[in-house]
């Protein structure tokens, strides 16, 4: 596999994930038919009603963040166009999205675990 195909293959596991902690979050706040609420929305609540602590507060924002980035902005704001032969680039994306595949993969497991 390839970088192209091992980072488009990272970042559906990053998508899949954030849904989880939409699904995971909405089940806290009792909320039915999640799929009508973005995650920015759900975060809104989340805050409003304190349900997390101060640490995983602070880490559903910058998920949140990251995520939109991922989704609005990755991928134009550093010219995947312009890098798509450059192996090290490609290296440094790639652990990129692994260690935030794994960041939010830790934070979905604390919130099934909380």
């Amino acid at each position: 596999m390839n970088y192209h195909d091992q980072i488009h293959q990272v970042i559906g596991e990053i998508i899949k994930l954030t849904q989880y902690i939409e699904w995971n979050l909405c089940l806290e706040l009792e909320i039915d038919g999640f799929a009508d609420l973005t995650l920015g929305q759900i975060k809104t609540q989340v805050l409003d009603e304190e349900l997390l602590d101060e640490d995983l507060a602070t880490e559903l924002i910058i998920i949140l963040e990251k995520r939109n980035d991922l989704i609005h902005k990755y991928f134009k704001r550093l010219d995947f166009e312009k890098h798509f032969d450059h192996t090290s680039f490609l290296d440094n994306q790639y652990r990129y999205l692994l260690n935030l595949k794994e960041r939010v993969q830790s934070f979905n497991h604390s919130l099934v675990e909380k």
